[in-house]
């Protein structure tokens, strides 16, 4: 298949695209009372709630002497140290310091990092990059409940692979028959017919998986799937009575999180559906995703290396973007050590 020339990628480290919004966790797993620990971007960080109920995000090490925040339980709106009690407000200042007394003037330095975060879609949002006056909403797939009702469910796990791979698979259609053989016994295993297209920074695919009889499609056999990437991590799709979801950030350079959400449209039994294709993927879906994608880390095989056929058309695509956003980045960074050189 001939595709533009890509640079030697990785695909077993992942380099972190910035400024854009990762689904990094659910709401409901970040407590009113305590942090949540979360491990994102190769950085250790703590989550909670401040006045309101407002998710806010900080590294979890203490500017004071690096005692872990995540630990800390949450006073007054504030995140409290578990190690000496310091306290941190949602935007990052410290706002008590027990040891010194009530009127010590409490150094501006003395502030945990904090990232700007949302709550949607029963998603925590992170943005990872440079901050901004004016942050655009996090991109939600039309047509997907927002929410969890009672026909959707949804469920977490995690790869010991870099998010490149997860994204693969996740946008992969035609490996369905052979990795998930026991799933999806007798589904046939030729993809066709199959489109892939871009639109701005939007991965559309779909096809239909049927059997090789060497006749043109019929208009109705077969399984019928789509499968879209809003780059860089959110992949969303429909099948035959529902749609899904899987939300990616990294853990880091070698490690993803992965979240899946299923809605079915189907009256009375549509949430014991989407809990069991939930399950279905957590427990034999994605096991056997995870095998495959762990090979091709161990393999190292570069991008460059990889002989692409038609029916990988929507993983090119990704790549794609994942190279132009890469090299845009690594310009700006080059701009900016001319800058400060100068």
């Amino acid at each position: 298949m001939r595709h533009e020339p890509l640079f030697q990628i990785r695909r077993d480290h992942a380099e972190y695209i910035e400024d854009a919004w990762y689904a990094v966790a659910r709401a409901r797993a970040v407590p009113r009372t305590r942090a949540l620990a979360l491990r994102r971007f190769g950085r250790a960080l703590a989550l909670f709630r401040g006045p309101g109920g407002r998710i806010a995000a900080v590294d979890a090490a203490c500017p004071h002497r690096g005692a872990d925040l995540a630990a800390g339980r949450v006073v007054d709106g504030a995140l409290q140290c578990p190690y000496h009690g310091f306290r941190f407000a949602p935007d990052g200042r410290c706002v008590a310091a027990p040891c010194e007394g009530q009127g010590f003037r409490i150094p501006a330095e003395l502030a945990a990092r904090t990232y700007p975060v949302r709550e949607a879609h029963g998603f925590v949002w992170l943005w990872w990059g440079a901050p901004r006056d004016e942050y655009p909403e996090p991109f939600w797939p039309p047509g997907m409940p927002d929410g969890e009702g009672w026909n959707t469910a949804t469920g977490a796990l995690e790869w010991d692979v870099p998010l490149p791979l997860a994204i693969e698979s996740n946008l992969d259609i035609h490996h369905t028959p052979f990795a998930h053989r026991r799933v999806t016994p007798g589904l046939g295993h030729r993809l066709d017919p199959y489109e892939a297209r871009l639109d701005g920074d939007i991965v559309h695919s779909g096809g239909t998986l049927r059997r090789d009889d060497d006749r043109p499609w019929d208009g109705r056999s077969g399984l019928g799937i789509t499968l879209n990437c809003k780059f860089p991590a959110l992949v969303f799709g429909e099948f035959r009575g529902g749609r899904l979801l899987v939300a990616m950030a990294p853990i880091d350079a070698t490690r993803t999180a992965l979240v899946f959400r299923y809605h079915l449209d189907i009256p009375v039994i549509g949430g014991l559906l989407a809990r069991l294709a939930v399950w279905s993927e957590l427990r034999l879906v994605q096991p056997d995703d995870l095998a495959q994608q762990r090979a091709v880390a161990r393999s190292g095989m570069p991008l460059h290396a990889c002989r692409f056929v038609p029916s990988d058309r929507a993983i090119v695509l990704w790549y794609s973007l994942y190279r132009r956003r890469l090299a845009a980045q690594r310009d700006a960074r080059g701009e900016q050590k001319d800058a400060a050189a100068s």
